[in-house]
């Protein structure tokens, strides 16, 4: 079975690469799938990005109307990734191959919700797919509703974790270490709250200051999240790097004790998984898919998105007991074990297996190649419209603003 996975390239920051780099890695461990993963977005400049997303887009364009992919499966989140995956999906559609969106924007309900009536119903067009993969059940509530999506078109699958064989934490033995570290990974900015924690962390008692070290990590507003350490006094307890490597990463979390993300809107992150399966005790919000996962005083301990009381709370309780901390880190990694990557990708090949079993009886009749014409392309938008309805042809000037705002967003 031959898949064609589009979405980030692998080996970009953020959760859809990283899944991307899983799922092509697992990949290989099935004799009968082979996987073509074509990149439509790179971080980097204006013109990095239009050029990634061109020659992304008629690679798969190429691929589709060859007759050289059995299935689809795009990798969304919201604005400029809509567009370039609905244009690929509507391809596959016209080429009839069956397609699967996996949805993994955080913020893609709020960016939908925002839009005018217009782009909302070009893009329930463009996103049409035969299934969709979502992180959690309230997010697929969210993508039912909004792109009036039939319930049994949709599958939950949490996003994977790729197991740690061996932690230092198991070997060292009795004896706390003098500091607890905790941990947090992701982009620096509000929606993460990142801000939130710096402000939790200055209101701890100087005793359990003395006693905690807080390592954030990653992308985004670091100048402004480093300035807020210097204001706020926590140069001592603070820690700020820019993105790590996965190797440093790894590193980083075998080291460490606590981990924290409360933020404001979440599919289900990476980091959270990944810090589970390192045996980390939890603090994080029950946005998106978490709430499904940490269950608040039995894997973590759960805390409203904003209430910058209640983290410094959850800190301290944390740094003060050792046995809580313990036992939440395990009955955490022990929960990780059912997002362990083997069993998620069984699931996902028996998906690309049925879909392509099941779809060959409703979608249209693939042409020949000869037969297909040859999109043109502008800025990584498709011009070549063909048999497309009118109600959705008529408004370009509204994929155009989806467009426009898209290039300012990352995938």
């Amino acid at each position: 079975m031959r898949v064609l996975v589009v979405g980030s390239g692998p080996n970009e920051r953020g959760g859809i690469a990283t899944v991307i780099r899983l799922m092509s890695g697992a990949a290989g461990e099935h004799a009968d799938i082979a996987l073509t993963s074509v990149v439509t977005h790179r971080d980097g400049s204006l013109r990095t990005r239009l050029s990634v997303a061109a020659r992304g887009l008629a690679r798969s364009f190429l691929l589709l109307g060859a007759g050289r992919s059995d299935v689809v499966h795009v990798h969304i989140s919201y604005g400029g990734s809509v567009v370039r995956k609905g244009l690929v999906l509507r391809w596959a559609e016209l080429c009839g191959v069956p397609t699967i969106v996996h949805a993994h924007g955080s913020r893609f309900t709020k960016w939908f919700d925002s839009r005018p009536p217009r782009q909302r119903r070009l893009i329930r067009w463009l996103l049409r797919a035969d299934r969709y993969l979502v992180l959690g059940k309230p997010i697929a509530l969210e993508y039912e509703e909004r792109l009036r999506l039939r319930p049994e078109q949709i599958l939950v699958l949490p996003n994977p974790v790729s197991w740690p064989e061996q932690l230092s934490q198991l070997e060292a033995g009795e004896g706390a270490p003098a500091k607890v570290t905790a941990v947090f990974l992701g982009r620096f900015g509000r929606r993460k709250g990142i801000y939130d924690l710096l402000t939790a962390a200055a209101s701890l008692p100087p005793h359990v200051q003395q006693r905690l070290e807080i390592v954030a990590a990653g992308d985004g507003e670091v100048d402004q999240v480093r300035a807020q350490v210097a204001a706020l006094g926590l140069g001592d307890v603070v820690r700020i790097h820019t993105w790590l490597s996965p190797e440093r990463r790894d590193l980083l979390l075998d080291e460490a004790d606590i981990l924290l993300l409360p933020s404001y809107h979440e599919g289900l992150p990476m980091a959270l998984l990944e810090g589970m399966a390192f045996r980390l005790a939890p603090v994080v919000t029950p946005v998106g898919g978490i709430g499904e996962v940490i269950s608040d005083g039995v894997n973590g301990l759960l805390v409203a998105p904003g209430d910058h009381l209640g983290i410094a709370e959850a800190i301290e309780r944390l740094v003060e007991d050792e046995y809580l901390r313990g036992q939440l880190a395990d009955a955490a990694r022990s929960t990780a074990h059912g997002y362990a990557l083997d069993g998620w990708m069984q699931r996902l090949v028996a998906l690309w297996r049925d879909v392509t079993g099941s779809a060959a009886v409703p979608a249209p009749v693939r042409p020949s190649p000869a037969e297909i014409p040859v999109p043109v392309t502008s800025v990584g938008v498709a011009t070549t419209w063909g048999n497309w309805p009118d109600e959705i042809v008529n408004p370009l000037d509204s994929a155009q603003d989806l467009v426009e705002e898209g290039s300012q967003r990352a995938s």
